[in-house]
């Protein structure tokens, strides 16, 4: 699946490598217009954020009305969503889609012969030919800890492996006409200064070279700089909403993130890392501008906008969802009119009338009932929104 996603995200970043001829400044570029293709997107999920801590007041209270009662704060909380039209879970596809997109760059910088020289038949040659040559001669010129590491890599990342070895043993790929030559031409780095394929570690086998320390502080400041982004949200968001309710564990999670992209970016090439680092600025920025542009007056006017436009539109999925959920709530509690109830039958069949409820039903005669109670209800759904 990350293949396909890698697929344009490689066409992308080889139409910007054609231009510039510089790796490292590709990525960079690279995640520019990322964020600004995903703009608008940013821009809805900030608003929807707004929304969200317009109403925190309206949930705290809720939250303290029915503190001992979990399924009717529940109830509360959607029929409040539903008559703001805003979807609690709306920011959680831009972060898929950063994600899904993550995925795609690390599938392009382990593949750098394939999405950006364009040579994935001649990749496909290259590593059958070096595994051949590490099976034979080989095996005469490294020793045993370097062969097995060669194995391993060419297992793990062949594409990385060909480059470094197509500089060390060019007579490997002799057989594939002029492939040395525009591989070694490939500047896999950042200004000629850091190889974005290698990968960073807290103890390299070489010490702490200048080069070592670059690549170590590829992970560092992309942890930093998320941490700073994490802050800064949950600082802004304090401030403009001081009785919010706390998010407890979400919190922990938002804060665990960054060490979590730290250990990442020492586990995969730094050019995964790279890019995450600018994408975390690129975020902070973003994330600066429209909170200075968003004024509380602005912030109002939206707001309110946004609530008067929800209310002309059709309902989306969630609040679908939301509304069917609430109706069989009312069905099973009895709202809405007259409680439908049980009645038996000299034949044991269950019938339903408009009378009060009837007592001393069975475990499977109330199944039964709340079973064709939510059934009903999802059939009026269905025909209001015209679903089968």
């Amino acid at each position: 699946m990350f293949d396909l996603i890698a697929i344009p995200l490689g066409w992308i970043m080889y139409a910007i490598y054609q231009v510039i001829h510089d790796y490292g400044l590709t990525i960079i570029l690279f995640t520019l217009l990322i964020k600004l293709a995903m703009f608008p997107t940013g821009y809805k999920q900030h608003i929807s954020t707004l929304r969200m801590q317009s109403i925190n007041p309206k949930l705290a209270k809720l939250k303290k009305s029915f503190s001992n009662n979990p399924e009717r704060l529940a109830q509360e909380q959607n029929k409040l969503y539903q008559e703001e039209g805003i979807n609690p879970m709306g920011s959680c596809l831009p972060s898929l889609i950063t994600m899904f997109i993550l995925m795609g760059v690390w599938q392009v910088v382990q593949k750098p012969i394939t999405h950006i020289l364009r040579l994935k038949d001649e990749a496909k040659q290259a590593q059958a030919m070096l595994s051949e040559w590490l099976g034979g001669a080989g095996k005469e010129i490294l020793s045993a800890d370097a062969l097995k590491d060669a194995n391993k890599l060419l297992e793990t990342r062949p594409e990385l492996t060909i480059i470094e070895y197509s500089k060390s043993h060019p007579e490997i790929f002799s057989g594939i006409e002029g492939f040395t030559e525009t591989v070694n031409s490939f500047d896999n780095s950042v200004l000629g200064l850091i190889d974005l394929g290698a990968v960073p570690s807290i103890r390299p086998e070489s010490g702490w070279t200048k080069e070592a320390i670059a690549l170590a502080m590829i992970p560092i400041l992309s942890g930093v700089l998320q941490l700073i982004l994490t802050i800064y949200t949950q600082y802004k968001s304090k401030k403009n909403n001081p009785d919010a309710p706390s998010m407890g564990g979400m919190t922990a999670m938002l804060y665990f993130m960054p060490l979590f992209s730290i250990w990442m970016a020492f586990s995969l090439p730094a050019g995964v890392g790279f890019y995450w680092v600018w994408s975390s600025f690129f975020s902070l920025l973003q994330t600066v501008g429209l909170n200075l542009f968003f004024t509380k007056k602005r912030t109002e006017k939206v707001i309110a906008k946004e609530r008067e436009k929800s209310k002309k539109k059709k309902p989306g999925l969630y609040q679908r969802m939301m509304e069917q959920q609430q109706a069989m709530l009312d069905e099973q509690n009895g709202k809405g009119g007259n409680r439908a109830v049980m009645q038996r039958t000299g034949s044991n069949r269950v019938d339903y009338s408009d009378e009060e409820e009837a007592d001393g039903l069975s475990r499977s005669e109330l199944q039964e009932y709340n079973r064709r109670r939510i059934n009903e209800a999802r059939k009026r759904m269905a025909e209001k929104y015209g679903d089968e």
